[in-house]
């Protein structure tokens, strides 16, 4: 849970301002916004106690325009986005952006003033995918190796993150394996209601 909760921690901390600084360092990007999307969470405390799916709101305004979602989406498909129709596509890409969502929604809403270490990386230029690591501490001195996978679009030239390393497992392989294995026995519709009912229950 620990983990968990430290990913959605970083994702948080540097995704909120990312569209202003699209040609920018991407570690920069992440510097400048480490306050940000934590202060509206701090601003909205009050809302948020009344109305705990707020947090949903937050995190749609903050987090969602600044993931490659849909990326992440295809690259969790794997082999079987070719056997796909459109409208499966588009389906399994709400759902599964609806399910990041909720997920991180839920544990962002156990914020608690962790502290978040960013450790450049300075050999982004000329690239479209790098890794950022990361460090965070809790407030009993625990530390959680994160690292960050950002994709740079190459039309745009906004960087957005599509996987998440906690620990050295890869969450983006490992919901790959997951789904993949049950779109290969059950196919694809079969998932997409499965991430739709987890979605209900959240």
């Amino acid at each position: 849970m620990r983990i968990v909760f430290a990913v959605c921690l970083i994702i948080a901390t540097f995704l909120t301002h990312a569209q202003t600084n699209v040609e920018s360092d991407p570690n920069q990007v992440i510097h400048s916004v480490s306050v940000n999307t934590f202060a509206r969470i701090n601003a909205d405390k009050e809302k948020l106690q009344a109305q705990p799916d707020h947090i949903r709101v937050i995190i749609e305004e903050q987090l969602i325009p600044y993931f490659d979602y849909k990326f992440a989406a295809y690259k969790v498909m794997g082999s079987h986005l070719k056997n796909t129709t459109r409208e499966q596509r588009d389906q399994f890409v709400e759902a599964f952006k609806t399910y990041l969502i909720n997920a991180y929604g839920h544990i962002l809403f156990e914020y608690d003033q962790q502290e978040v270490e960013i450790l450049d990386n300075r050999h982004f230029q000329g690239k479209r995918i790098i890794t950022i690591p990361v460090k965070i501490r809790d407030k009993n001195d625990n530390i959680t190796q994160i690292a960050f996978k950002l994709r740079k679009n190459k039309k745009t030239g906004e960087w957005k993150v599509f996987d998440v390393i906690a620990e050295g497992i890869s969450m983006l392989d490992t919901k790959q394996s997951e789904l993949n294995e049950l779109i290969h026995k059950h196919g694809v519709d079969y998932v997409i209601t499965l991430l739709e009912k987890k979605n209900s229950e959240f």
